[in-house]
């Protein structure tokens, strides 16, 4: 009872955090805080990958601590849907058999841009153009032991495998397309609510989660933000009140944040060849058309 029976596998920057929240906001579900301890894959792919990631199952159990009366213990660890030879062999070591997975899938395109910024927002080894990490996203996550996942840009949209993986090992999965949750959100978390057998939940869906669309206006503030450093702690130290630091924080953001730009027309041309033919296979496995995602 301790252990997770609901898992978000992914796909990363495809809505997952959103869902995160609003699926605790349901009275039978307790979603684990952080979100993605990662500890079905943590060991496999190495330890330093991925940031609070969570590497023994005493403390994966203590995240579901406070979930004993809950109908549903859930965690969103969007990185098994790109490792499922890790994921699937270790839900079927530490949890049930009939655990329910939501998969989400945005298009591969667009997720590729956003992972991609996503990372070079919040992550101090990326600072190459989107293009020059396109080209070495493989080689470069094998190469340095630290790198994360999400770095892998091109990889993560490679959904087919991925997908077809998990709905054959087990019988709970319910995909959820991106842009049906965007455009309909309120027929796709009943849908959600249905697999799940719990009652229908009007959910708090204001408030918004790891909004993009901004990037840092140089390296030297990226860097200031981002790193600990003494001096932070001792400012810390002087200003013990959390909200006041978070004021200055966020001053601090929107003076030195831009809007991204759009992705290169060139480059979105050559990502949509590239996934084209994944694409045409993973539309026939879910049966539903999703070639518009690559036109």
């Amino acid at each position: 009872m301790a252990l997770p029976n609901l898992l978000i596998v992914g796909a990363a920057k495809s809505g997952t955090t959103s869902l995160h929240n609003y699926l605790n906001q349901h009275p039978s579900v307790f979603m684990c805080s952080p979100k993605e301890p990662h500890f079905l894959i943590n060991k496999e792919i190495g330890e330093q990958r991925i940031s609070k990631g969570v590497l023994n199952i005493e403390d994966y159990k203590a995240l579901f601590k406070e979930a004993s009366t809950k109908k549903y213990r859930g965690e969103s660890s969007v990185m098994y849907l790109l490792f499922p030879e890790f994921a699937i062999k270790n839900i079927n070591k530490y949890l049930s058999k009939d655990v329910k997975i939501i998969i989400m899938l945005r298009n591969p395109v667009e997720r590729a841009y956003s992972g991609y910024q996503h990372v070079k927002r919040f992550n101090l080894m990326e600072s190459l153009s989107f293009e020059k990490a396109l080209d070495q996203s493989e080689n470069r996550y094998h190469n340095i032991n630290n790198m994360t996942p999400a770095s892998r840009y091109l990889k993560l949209g490679m959904y087919f495998e991925q997908v077809k993986k998990f709905i054959e090992e087990f019988d709970n999965v319910h995909i959820i397309i991106y842009d049906d949750y965007e455009n309909d959100f309120s027929s796709e978390i009943d849908s959600v609510f249905k697999f799940l057998d719990v009652d229908s939940f009007k959910v708090n869906s204001e408030k918004k989660h790891m909004l993009g669309g901004w990037e840092w206006k140089n390296e030297w503030i990226k860097s200031f933000i981002l790193k600990r450093t003494p001096f932070k702690t001792v400012l810390k130290f002087l200003l013990p009140f959390k909200s006041l630091r978070t004021i200055i924080r966020e001053n601090l953001h929107k003076r030195n944040t831009n809007k991204i730009e759009k992705v290169n027309p060139e480059t979105e041309k050559w990502l949509k060849e590239y996934y084209k033919s994944d694409i045409q296979k993973l539309s026939l496995l879910l049966d539903k058309d999703l070639n518009n995602w690559v036109r």
